[in-house]
């Protein structure tokens, strides 16, 4: 068997072992030029009709290398093309990305590639995105997720895969790589950055791997296999973490009552997965986590701890809360036309105003002509609370009820007339009261 049949064969096996690839699929390679996704998206083109898929390529230009990012742009084209695949180019800000979000060049490189690939999907109705990591990549992030203390499901490494996002190439080695795209004469580009140890996985690839494997000549081996035997364990750890929090998260935050009643190690799954919820891909290390536990611990309001790459909790009203420290909700105002869904992404409901002749649950007193809407808070606010007296700020109210902030981040107003008629889900203003004639509010 050659070497380019072998890795072929490894990827097949990979593919079939894990159910990564249907037939018919169309997939999509994040293709950065050189020699793992050059190797990858070989392989998969020459078993394309034994696979029974369509093949696409992207390639995302992170702006930071100039010409030889330009070059490794132009290269990824011209080979998808020699190959017949549909490729398409884009460039990012990525350091801008990075400043912008309070977060590390690397984290942002790596936001911004899925969030390429997942929105060239979803123009071209992709439904599996591949990338191009492999065995010697996924000993490296378990050695790094070792060092920073992440955790028992750190130690698995690189799951093969996750939702639409694959990995065929995880069983073949950096070497078995480089020797199928010389067998097969595929020429590749090499970035810069990869030789440089200006970041933490450089190290450990430059420095020290090679000194472990003075030790253990098969270390990338082993360590790969371990991973297979930790990540059973962790995935029946990993079903009861995910039991209780869909019991008991919400909003993003959890009551502390609850979360006390958990063992400890579905304490720090919990924390985990509210934390990847709103920084997709970011794992902690155990002392960030343990952080988050004795802040629970405390249960004082108001108490906060600043975590990497913008994210923070929070202890509110015997509520344990995770957030961006930069909310993701801006300010919005939506019209509702009579009679017409409208969806609201921002706080993520569909809402429909319709004309009401009886009394009923969300009935509005509104004119005739009245102009319906929804919008975000505003400094200064105020309503007028239905079974209460006078006016109130709507902040104050939002504290007198023990509202969390990230729950009113997501709260929105209807307003009639530019004056506020709801607070959605939460309180009605008596101005409004329906009279027999007005509007009735439809929310999903």
């Amino acid at each position: 068997m050659t070497a380019a049949e072998n890795v072929r064969k490894k990827i097949y096996g990979t593919i079939k072992s894990a159910a990564l690839i249907e037939k018919g699929d169309r997939v999509l390679v994040g293709l950065s030029g050189g020699a793992d996704s050059v190797c990858l998206t070989h392989a998969l083109y020459s078993m394309r009709e034994e696979l029974g898929i369509q093949l696409f390529t992207a390639h995302l230009n992170h702006g930071l290398r100039g010409a030889e990012a330009e070059r490794d742009a132009d290269e990824a084209k011209m080979f998808s093309e020699t190959l017949g695949i549909e490729c398409t180019l884009e460039t990012a800000d990525m350091r801008a990305y990075a400043k912008e979000n309070g977060i590390s060049e690397e984290t942002a490189g790596r936001e911004l590639r899925y969030e390429f690939f997942e929105r060239i999907a979803k123009e071209k109705g992709i439904d599996k995105i591949a990338t191009a990591h492999n065995r010697n990549d996924n000993a490296e992030t378990i050695v790094m997720n070792f060092i920073r203390g992440s955790g028992l499901s750190g130690l698995c490494g690189i799951p093969k895969r996750r939702g639409n996002i694959i990995r065929p190439l995880l069983n073949v080695s950096r070497t078995e790589i480089e020797e199928y795209c010389r067998a097969e004469g595929l020429s590749y580009v090499t970035d810069s950055t990869n030789l440089t140890d200006d970041y933490t996985r450089n190290k450990i690839r430059h420095i020290l791997l090679p000194e472990i494997e003075k030790f253990n000549p098969n270390f990338i081996e082993t360590v790969t296999k371990n991973a297979d035997l930790i990540a059973d364990d962790d995935a029946f750890i990993a079903r009861a973490a995910e039991k209780e929090y869909a019991e008991n998260v919400s909003g993003g935050y959890i009551n502390i009552d609850a979360f006390e009643k958990l063992d400890i190690s579905v304490k720090r799954r919990v924390i985990r997965k509210m934390i990847s919820e709103i920084r997709s891909g970011r794992d902690l290390s155990a002392d960030y986590i343990a952080d988050v536990i004795a802040l629970a611990e405390k249960n004082r309001t108001g108490s906060m701890l600043n975590l990497p790459d913008g994210v923070k909790a929070r202890t509110e009203y015997g509520k344990l809360i995770i957030e961006l420290t930069k909310p993701e909700t801006d300010s919005f105002e939506y019209r509702l036309e009579i009679g017409k869904e409208t969806y609201i992404p921002e706080i993520g409901i569909t809402i429909k105003a319709e004309k009401a002749e009886k009394s009923g649950k969300l009935c509005f007193a509104a004119g005739e002509n009245a102009e319906i809407a929804v919008r975000s808070r505003r400094a200064g606010d105020v309503f007028y609370p239905e079974g209460m007296s006078g006016k109130k700020k709507i902040k104050d109210y939002f504290i007198n009820e023990k509202i969390p902030r990230a729950e009113r981040v997501k709260t929105g107003l209807l307003t009639i007339d530019g004056e506020i008629a709801y607070i959605i889900g939460k309180r009605r203003d008596r101005r409004f009261k329906f009279d027999g004639s007005g509007i009735k509010i439809t929310i999903k």
